[in-house]
């Protein structure tokens, strides 16, 4: 890449995080979603100092810009292009949305309002049917002519065709990684700060993990199956996006990794949050890039393995 085309494309990446912040303030206005935190909910973040609405803004647009960075890395890597790209990140957007609106109704509802899944879900959909067109326009994914990545097992030229049987074991295997990586980093991360553990359990006792776990299945056995529900829907919404990057396992582990890391709620949360202390929400974002980077990977690789890279002659400039 050119020193030209490294600029026009960091421009451009930021033309999409400052889109990305005016759609996510539209989402915020159009679903009604300060209405789904009452008032009660700012005890629970009374030691957060007072924003200043500039600095609120512009710690959106941080976070905006790290999400704006992964999508251009996303299409740039994508072997796809127009509205099949778009339509791959209305997923990812969406995926992001749905999965707020699930742990709101799992884990929040003691400190939101019902009507908080609800809006959610809304005020993803009017962000993902903005951006996602709109990032992919600005990066020029509808302007280039993308020829599909060959496809094979190693010393194969012939297509990859999953059996069924396949789909569903690979489908199974990073559903588990999913939720054991959830666990895992819930608990060594975000679980060992005494603040975390008051503000969901009222207390700042701590079992071992084990301990932990066997409490979850006799207090709320159902909480294994609904997160397994809500790692199965966290994979297949973002599978069109996997499977639209090119190259090798490692290559698509990488931009998965990515793409979750940045897409699973961790940047929202270095913002003014009115339902938890900031030391709560900090906790929560160190460990959702983690277990974003680890799961990501592991899903990436999983959804690749097999087949060949991408060979050198196939790779396209992308246009600017």
């Amino acid at each position: 890449m050119t020193a030209r085309r490294a600029v026009e494309l960091g421009i451009k990446t930021i033309v999409v995080a400052v889109g990305l912040t005016i759609i996510f303030v539209v989402g915020g206005m159009v679903s009604g979603m300060a209405k789904a935190i009452p008032a009660t909910a700012g005890t629970a973040a009374a030691t957060a100092p007072a924003g200043q609405p500039g600095n609120d803004l512009l710690l959106l647009f941080v976070a905006s810009l790290v999400q704006a960075l992964v999508v251009a890395y996303l299409v740039l890597e994508s072997k796809w292009n127009g509205w099949k790209t778009a339509g791959a990140l209305f997923l990812v957007v969406l995926n992001l949305w749905a999965q707020t609106a699930i742990e709101s109704a799992l884990y929040l509802g003691g400190h939101v309002s019902p009507s908080m899944s609800v809006r959610a879900l809304v005020m993803g959909l009017v962000v993902a049917v903005l951006f996602a067109p709109f990032a992919v326009w600005v990066l020029g994914g509808f302007r280039r002519a993308t020829p599909e990545e060959p496809v094979g097992y190693e010393g194969s030229a012939q297509p990859v065709r999953w059996s069924a049987a396949r789909w569903a074991g690979t489908l199974a295997a990073t559903t588990v990684a999913f939720v054991v990586l959830y666990y895992l980093c819930g608990y060594y991360i975000a679980w060992q700060n005494p603040a975390l553990r008051q503000f969901y359990s009222g207390t700042t006792a701590i079992r071992t993990f084990w301990g932990q776990m066997a409490w979850t299945w006799s207090s709320t056995p159902w909480m294994f199956p609904s997160q397994a529900g809500r790692a199965l829907l966290f994979v297949v919404m973002t599978l069109p996006a996997v499977r639209m990057l090119r190259g090798g396992a490692r290559r698509v582990a990488l931009g998965t990794a990515l793409m979750y890391a940045a897409w699973d709620g961790a940047t929202g949360l270095i913002m003014p949050n009115p339902i938890m202390p900031p030391t709560v929400a900090h906790t929560h974002a160190i460990e959702l890039v983690v277990w974003g980077l680890l799961c990501g990977a592991f899903v990436g690789w999983s959804m690749k393995r097999g087949q060949v890279a991408e060979p050198a002659g196939t790779q396209v400039a992308k246009v600017a």
